[in-house]
């Protein structure tokens, strides 16, 4: 299968929804013949080896690409819209957040996509989501299309009080915003309910160890009824994060059989 060909798409607008969270908005012709996404999917901003966006496509060996769900997208207007965390790792913000926090309307860049990562087990007695803020788009989608009479939990770890959002969801399912203690340990404190649940869990790489150890060996979850996947890494850069993720990913692979 061909992968999709890069895109040109021109800002809307650029606001701060939350204390660590930029919302962008993204228009343009490109956008008109993008396709349809659902909830996880995602796409590639594209910069360069400067930290410059990409306004046009060029050699791919020279461009640095980072990684966003797509909170919204309308074909029809057309519009995307993109949530992204803002945050400085020791003390150096990333090309990503820089741009998210400068960009004006009008200003252009380039992107791929969508890609897609796998959703809930649809078999299922329970849920359990849960995440830190750059999981949160993919959290909200997930909730948003829950049948009705859904039960569970979807937890949240939040850099600010004040990132917690309302969230649209079904009434038996609760939502737990974590703030001082860790994300693993507060998953631990779960009352855990009777029955087979779905796991979907994205998170900073060592919180998702942590929490893939605890899944695995204490409750038993079956692979099948688990999606864990680490979106960032401490003191990584994201090409650097990859592959540690691939090496890791492989290393858990071979301690399953």
């Amino acid at each position: 299968m061909a992968k999709p060909q890069p895109r040109q798409a021109v800002v809307t607008q650029s606001v701060r929804i939350t204390p660590t969270m930029q919302r962008v908005f993204l228009g343009g012709e490109d956008l008109r013949t993008f396709p349809a996404v659902a909830a996880g999917a995602y796409v590639k901003l594209m910069f360069d080896k400067n930290g410059n966006p990409l306004n046009k496509p060029t050699d791919m060996d020279q461009v640095a690409m980072r990684t966003y769900t797509v909170a919204h997208f309308d074909a029809d207007k057309p519009e995307m819209v993109l949530d992204m965390v803002i945050h400085a790792d020791n003390g150096k913000t990333g090309p990503a957040s820089a741009w998210a926090t400068s960009t004006k309307p009008g200003d252009v860049i380039t992107l791929a996509g969508p890609g897609s990562s796998k959703g809930l087990n649809e078999h299922y007695d329970w849920v359990l989501l849960a995440g830190d803020m750059t999981a949160l788009p993919s959290i909200r989608n997930h909730l948003a299309t829950l049948p009705s009479h859904t039960k569970g939990y979807a937890v949240i770890k939040i850099q600010d009080e004040q990132d917690a959002v309302e969230l649209e969801k079904p009434e038996g399912v609760k939502v737990e915003w974590v703030y001082e203690q860790s994300l693993p340990h507060s998953l631990t404190q779960l009352d855990w309910l009777e029955g087979n649940p779905s796991v979907w869990v994205a998170c900073e790489f060592s919180d998702m160890r942590a929490i893939r150890t605890w899944l695995r060996d204490e409750k038993t979850v079956a692979h099948d009824s688990l999606y864990i996947s680490s979106y960032w890494k401490k003191g990584r850069s994201e090409d650097q994060h990859k592959i540690e993720k691939r090496q890791d990913s492989e290393a858990f692979a071979k301690s399953l059989v």
